[in-house]
């Protein structure tokens, strides 16, 4: 089969199983032809696993067209291979990020009823929030596996991971990570009701574009507001992550103590993956620069200890 229509899989991520749903190809050493390595439906064992693993192979191949199956297979499997030491940290990282983003992708272009999202998001909020808890993840890993072309699902997914690393070394409670990790995946879900065209305009947005964009938060807290199973804090990330402690942001200009520190939160790791993400009107920013953006508003914008915070994480993976 061409290397077009195939797709990379890691061997970490596979199970043993009386039946896989797709093909599995194999790619030889010292060769550029994929050879048929295992039917679907045909049995794949422990020894047929580590026989793989002594042979010093890390992936096989499956059809692109079996992509959202494999998918499927992840997330019913994702607490196996996310807690397994066996398999190196930042493959289990790339991977949590694929199923995260690909999930988040699907829902996002279906348009799927808020009660999927929710529960979706909530159980990946809750993975996402045991795994960086239990692992020493550093800002440079985590930069390397994520998406920086400011889809909104990628968006979402970016600010999900920062808001988790940030909130841990706050020193915020595994609850209150995971609850974190489930609103920031939220925060942006009212994009889903403003306009895509504005989403991927080319060049600045109008002032009437402006006012229609900032209506995201509003919608996104309407669409949530009557689920039972989000807390006030959550709801709150995603009405407030766009406002200023000085009283000048939206949806309604609070200021400081008004403003949740869940919502504080997400406002920094926000703003920061935005400034350091491809956006249709101009290039990613260096994160030295998009932080030196960001500190002229400290105390004004941004809580000043979280974005120190948040800057000496990158500093640190910056001099390792």
């Amino acid at each position: 089969m061409s290397d077009k229509k195939l797709i990379p899989i890691s061997l970490a991520t596979l199970e043993p199983s009386d039946a896989l749903a797709w093909d599995l190809y194999l790619l030889p050493r010292d060769s550029n032809q994929y050879i048929l390595y295992r039917a679907s439906n045909y049995p794949i064992t422990s020894s047929d696993l580590e026989k793989l693993v002594a042979s010093g192979i890390t992936r096989l191949y499956i059809s692109r067209e079996q992509r959202a199956s494999y998918q499927q297979y992840l997330r019913d499997n994702a607490d196996a291979w996310l807690n397994n030491s066996a398999v190196p940290l930042p493959e289990r990282m790339e991977t949590l990020n694929q199923v995260v983003t690909g999930s988040l992708s699907e829902s996002f272009r279906k348009k799927e009823a808020v009660e999927r999202v929710v529960g979706q998001s909530s159980t990946f909020g809750r993975q996402t929030a045991a795994f960086f808890a239990a692992e020493p993840i550093l800002f440079e890993d985590l930069v390397r596996v994520l998406q920086h072309d400011y889809t909104t699902f990628a968006h979402s997914a970016n600010v999900c991971f920062y808001s988790v690393l940030l909130a841990k070394h706050l020193g915020f409670s595994g609850d209150d990570l995971a609850q974190i990790a489930t609103g920031a995946l939220l925060h942006d879900l009212g994009k889903l009701e403003i306009d895509p065209r504005l989403l991927v305009k080319d060049n600045r947005l109008t002032e009437a574009e402006t006012r229609e964009m900032q209506k995201h938060p509003t919608l996104g807290f309407r669409r949530l507001c009557r689920q039972d199973d989000l807390t006030a804090a959550q709801l709150l990330m995603v009405y407030q992550h766009h406002e200023r402690l000085d009283g000048g942001g939206y949806p309604v200009g609070l200021t400081n103590d008004e403003i949740h520190p869940w919502a504080k939160l997400c406002s920094v790791v926000d703003v920061f993956d935005a400034l350091t993400s491809d956006r249709p009107y101009r290039t990613a920013i260096a994160d030295d620069i998009a932080l030196g953006i960001m500190h002229r508003d400290a105390n004004t914008a941004f809580d000043s200890e979280m974005l120190t915070c948040w800057t000496r994480l990158i500093s640190t993976s910056d001099a390792n």
